[in-house]
């Protein structure tokens, strides 16, 4: 392993082998010396510990012996010596005998039999009892008092003795002098009991030890550690002698000696070590300054990237293969050329020297260069020239790289495509044409600048109806129109959906900006083909056109949204230009909305109006139509202000369900008092139909009020069903699953097919008011309305007639069998309250008007 990772040589391994060997020889003579000294230490530790104990074990025997000898001394002249030399005799032994403690004098007769004091006692004692001998068991409370005693006797008999008190402290000293080497002496008796040292008895297994043999040693562990107990049991008296040492003390001069030779092998080894290092690295410095060159050149030669190397002068003295590949020509063919052989012509000569000036100086260069092949091809390349310096730091060759970034180039240019224009159409996205539009405005030029915005109208409806891939279609083909009009300056984008924007600078006459629009009009108007079938859409068309060098981006922005927004009101299919009046109409409409969402929130402002409809064949009242009327700050708004406002809006949902609840709520109360007012008509606007459950909802508010379904209409513009939106047929069809009647309002303005007509299923027809009024004054308007009624019968649909309000009107219309009327002719939508007032005074026309004059402002 060693040799294959540093390409070691047989010699190199065996040395390499060779000192991990004599290190390894080391490890282990190391932890021999240490184990071996280890041993010698406890070895000494038992050695030393058994001496100690004999050495104790004398002095304790000796003293005991010494004082038990004076003692018999003293007794055997007790009866021969006067008392004051028995008293100087005693004081003689006690200041000679430390181990004694006191001498007592007790003559037989006045000996005590028993005491409960255990302390050195001044009273005479009688005949020693159990416990004042050797060896007889004693109680741990009576060792302070342990006494000796020697009878003396008359002509061979005990008369009395002389009692000897051992003074504990004597031998409490003796083993205290023994902590100085770190060993704890304890004294038991025989039997088990503690005299001195250590609390507790000897355990069952130590005496049975002791019984064997009366002296050894035992190891053994306590909270403090490992220790050695060496113990003695003395022959003359019933003592044991036990003298612990414990192991950390024992090996303290073993652990510093061992650091030190731990201490001076690392040093050892590490020098071993650090020489065998200096070795490798000395020989990987040398096997590598061997075969760079070799390397250097391979890795050159072998490179993908070209490189070629030229003299100072820049004559080309070699180039590698991929040199070759790259541009075409070969070592013989550039050998003591110049680079500008590879020129290509796209670079000026202020870049050309911007690099001899770099280099020249020492200094490395890197830039992206153009260079023309041998075929003439072009070739983009990230191109680095090194200078190589010598040791005086003069130049004495170039090292120029040259990477083909070609591929990557293109890549970018694709990237950067992708990124600025839109996928579907490849016009300009909505980012990359307002960057164009900032940065123009930022040059702050001279000249005007125009902005259009174009949106198709009716795109949704081709849209929902074909589908997506008509839409795309359609986009695709609305963006070839609109390049075919556009002068060369334009800079036309998809903003998204089906939304366009044209951006020009500088701009011509407004005329010529007339002229543009109308073209965009025109070429949008244009059918177009999708599978074997022809549509058509319009455009509106918003125009802001201004001075560049005072335009603000997010103003001209606005303005041409809100010129868009006119030309969208005006009718579609038209263009408008920007004026100051539609930003106050836009604040307007912001307002309005505003303030109807605050009406929406209190519903005091707001109320339900309805217009009868009268039934031709006997004038009596069919229905009615509700309506809703907004009254704020005392001000009436017309419902042709905030309608269309509310539709675009989406506030129309909200609105339509309160329209809705309201007028089944007082339906409700009309059927609880027995008032007669026939069906409601209740309007459903596209947005309400294509975008919420509003069908469902109805239902619901029905069973909620206990009304039948039968009792009322839902009215909705032919224009509604141009959207075949998958939530419009849901709509539908609940309304005609549970039997509720379904009116066409505004028939004859829309684009409805007769046969989807047919497949609704609907139950009326209500011709718009606009027929209506031509009535005996246009022969086109008299047909029109003629061929509806003819229609709807042969559909079996009942038809009503919108905006009646002369005789003339009424009588046409009866005479064609339409078979209800609506307008001002008979009643304007009026309160629920003018309504039953309007009921109960009279039934004929001529008197129903009466009671309209309060609510003929308020008119449809």
């Amino acid at each position: 392993m060693l040799k294959r990772l540093f390409n070691f040589t047989k010699r190199q391994t065996v040395i390499v082998a060779g000192t991990l060997i004599v290190l390894m020889a080391m490890v282990i003579s190391l932890q021999s010396l240490l184990s071996q000294g280890h041993k010698r230490a406890l070895a000494e530790q038992s050695l030393t510990s058994a001496t100690l104990a004999y050495a104790v074990e004398d002095s304790v025997i000796r003293s005991m012996q010494a004082a038990v000898g004076a003692l018999e001394t003293l007794a055997a002249n007790v009866l021969h010596r006067p008392p004051h030399t028995l008293n100087t005799l005693k004081d003689r032994l006690l200041r000679g005998l430390p181990q004694l403690r006191s001498v007592d004098f007790v003559a037989l007769e006045k000996a005590t039999q028993c005491t409960q004091r255990v302390s050195n006692m001044d009273t005479l004692f009688l005949t020693p009892q159990q416990g004042r001998f050797w060896g007889d068991p004693i109680n741990r409370a009576e060792l302070s008092y342990w006494p000796i005693c020697v009878p003396y006797r008359l002509q061979g008999e005990i008369v009395g003795y002389v009692i000897g008190s051992v003074n504990l402290n004597y031998y409490k000293s003796l083993f205290q002098s023994l902590s100085s080497s770190h060993r704890e002496a304890s004294l038991y008796l025989f039997t088990g009991e503690t005299i001195l040292g250590e609390e507790g008895a000897l355990t069952e297994q130590r005496r049975a030890q002791i019984m064997a043999r009366s002296w050894g040693e035992v190891r053994d562990q306590n909270e403090k550690g490992a220790y050695l107990d060496s113990y003695r049991a003395t022959s003359f008296y019933p003592l044991v002698i036990s003298l612990r040492s414990y192991d950390q003390d024992a090996l303290e001069n073993w652990r510093n000696d061992a650091q030190v030779v731990r201490t001076i092998f690392a040093a050892l080894a590490l020098a071993l070590l650090l020489m065998l290092g200096m070795y490798l690295v000395f020989k990987h410095k040398r096997d590598k300054v061997q075969g760079d060159n070799h390397l250097l050149s391979m890795a050159i030669r072998s490179a993908a990237n070209a490189i070629f190397i030229t003299d100072p002068k820049g004559h080309i003295e070699w180039v590698n293969e991929a040199f070759t590949n790259l541009t075409g020509y070969s070592q013989k063919e550039v050998h003591g050329r110049t680079p500008r052989v590879l020129n290509s012509g796209v670079h000026e000569q202020p870049f050309f020297q911007d690099l001899w000036r770099s280099i020249s100086q020492g200094l490395s260069w890197r830039n992206e260069l153009v260079n023309r092949h041998k075929n003439g091809q072009l070739i983009t390349v990230e191109q680095t020239i090194t200078p190589i310096l010598d040791n005086k730091g003069r130049v004495s060759y170039f090292i120029a790289v040259h990477e083909d970034i070609t591929t990557r180039k293109e890549a970018e240019q694709q990237v950067l495509y992708m990124a600025q224009h839109d996928d579907l159409t490849g016009l300009a996205n909505r980012r990359y044409f307002e960057q164009c539009l900032e940065e123009c405005v930022a040059k702050r030029q001279y000249g005007s600048i125009v902005l259009m915005f174009i949106d198709l109208d009716r795109f949704k409806e081709i849209n929902d109806t074909l589908g997506h891939d008509a839409g795309d279609v359609l986009l695709k083909r609305v963006a070839k129109k609109l390049r075919g009009v556009m002068p060369d300056e334009a800079l036309l984008s998809r903003l998204g959906g089906d939304e366009f924007a044209v951006f020009l600078h500088p701009a011509g006459n407004e005329a010529q900006i007339h002229y543009l629009a109308q073209s965009i009009v025109n070429a949008i108007a244009q059918p177009f083909e999708y599978k074997n079938t022809s549509f058509s859409v319009s455009c509106s068309v918003g125009v802001a056109m201004t001075g560049v060098e005072a335009v603000d981006v997010s103003s001209l922005l606005r303005q041409a949204d809100l010129a868009m927004y006119r030309a969208k009101h005006s009718g579609k299919n038209t263009y408008r230009f920007f004026d100051e009046s539609m930003d106050e109409s836009m604040q307007h409409r912001v307002a309005t909305q505003r303030y109807l969402e605050q009406a929406l929130s209190d519903s005091e402002q707001l109320q339900v109006y309805f217009q009868p409809q009268i039934d031709s064949r006997d004038g009596a009242l069919y229905g009615a139509e509700v309506l809703v009327r907004w009254c704020r700050q005392g001000q009436w708004i017309s419902p042709g202000e905030f309608i269309p406002i509310a539709e675009d809006s989406g506030q129309i949902i909200e609105l339509g369900r309160w329209i809705m609840e309201a007028a089944l709520r007082q339906l409700a109360d009309w059927r609880a008092r027995h008032v007669h007012i026939g069906k409601l008509s209740l309007n459903f606007s596209a947005v309400q139909l294509s975008n919420s459950d509003v069908a469902m909802e109805l239902i619901e508010a029905l069973k909620r009020h206990a009304i039948p379904a039968s009792e009322v209409t839902v009215e909705f513009t032919e224009t509604t069903l141009m959207v075949r939106s998958a939530q419009l047929e849901r709509n539908l069809n609940l309304l005609r699953e549970h039997a509720i009647a379904i009116a066409i309002d505004d028939f004859g303005t829309g684009y409805c097919s007769l046969s989807y007509l047919r497949e609704l299923q609907a139950h009326y027809l209500k011709i718009d008011q606009s027929f209506i009024r031509g009535i005996g004054n246009n022969d086109s308007d008299d047909c029109i309305v003629a061929a509806t009624i003819a229609m709807a019968k042969g559909l079996h649909m009942e038809v009503v007639a919108e905006g009646v309000e002369t005789e003339a009107q009424t009588s046409y219309l009866t005479h064609l069998g339409c078979q209800y009327l609506q307008g001002f002719g008979f009643a304007a939508p009026m309160s629920a309250a003018n309504l039953e007032a309007w009921l109960a005074q009279t039934k004929t026309p001529s008197e129903r008007k009466a009671l309209e004059s309060s609510d003929a402002d308020l008119a449809d």
